[in-house]
């Protein structure tokens, strides 16, 4: 072997081996980040719950529909009062009205699991149903996204559109209307929720048909309201954050 020769081999033995532990360390950098990589891979979607309580089978008509959507698991509330009939039907709007609270089944709802939370209710003597309003007081909803989908025979939006010239009337029920609304929105404040907004559908004399596509109205507005990052606060005049759906021509 030529001088010349060996001297060539050994200046390549550094260079090899710096090439060597190159490899060896990218080896190494792709196993230490691949497990995180697949644990990002294979986190589980956001979990929807659907809390409701329905008197007349109305609001249960929505959570059927938002459930189907969502695919979402589902709580129906029991009042242990006794709301049937013509007696419970008042019984109703008076607790509604003095913001009763009431005994429901079950007494706490479990969240855990769940990042999105959607409350259905129907309105009574314009305000929440005791039921649901008794599940906001009961629940802690800290680092839940909470959405509200009420239901009624009336128009919750029927008054909003009045300013301070109209009659006496409209001025009262628009802002008790509004006053009903900011006290919902602080009830669910102090449980913990982030409330994203609140929905309504007009229910007199609607088919469950029209019920079923009213609520669907509101499905790209409720996937928004759901959306993780955090969403700016709402920017409707006094307060009133309530989204309706107009009723049909023959409510």
């Amino acid at each position: 072997m030529k001088r010349g020769e060996h001297t060539d081999r050994r200046r390549t033995r550094p260079l090899s081996r710096a090439y060597f532990a190159w490899g060896l360390a990218c080896a190494l950098l792709v196993t230490a980040c691949f497990p995180a990589v697949c644990a990002a891979d294979d986190s589980e979607p956001e979990k929807t719950l659907i809390i409701y309580y329905s008197r007349t089978g109305k609001s249960s008509v929505v959570c059927d529909t938002l459930k189907n959507h969502f695919k979402a698991d589902t709580l129906e509330i029991k009042d242990l009062t006794d709301r049937s009939g013509t007696l419970g039907f008042y019984r109703a709007a008076l607790d509604s009205f003095l913001n009763n609270y009431t005994e429901i089944e079950p007494a706490a709802p479990d969240l855990s699991g769940y990042s999105n939370i959607v409350l259905i209710s129907p309105i009574w003597n314009w305000n929440i149903s005791v039921p649901i309003r008794t599940v906001m007081a009961e629940t802690d909803f800290t680092g839940k996204r909470l959405v509200v989908e009420t239901t009624a025979n009336i128009d919750i939006k029927k008054y909003e559109p009045y300013g301070d010239d109209a009659p006496f009337i409209k001025r009262f029920f628009r802002d008790y209307l509004r006053k009903k609304s900011l006290a919902m929105r602080e009830l669910a404040k102090k449980s913990g929720a982030d409330i994203r907004g609140h929905f309504h559908v007009a229910t007199k004399d609607v088919p469950p048909e029209k019920i079923q596509q009213d609520t669907l109205n509101f499905i790209r507005r409720i996937e928004t309201a759901f959306a993780p990052q955090k969403r700016p606060a709402d920017k409707l005049a006094n307060g009133n954050y309530q989204e309706a759906v107009q009723p049909t021509p023959h409510s």
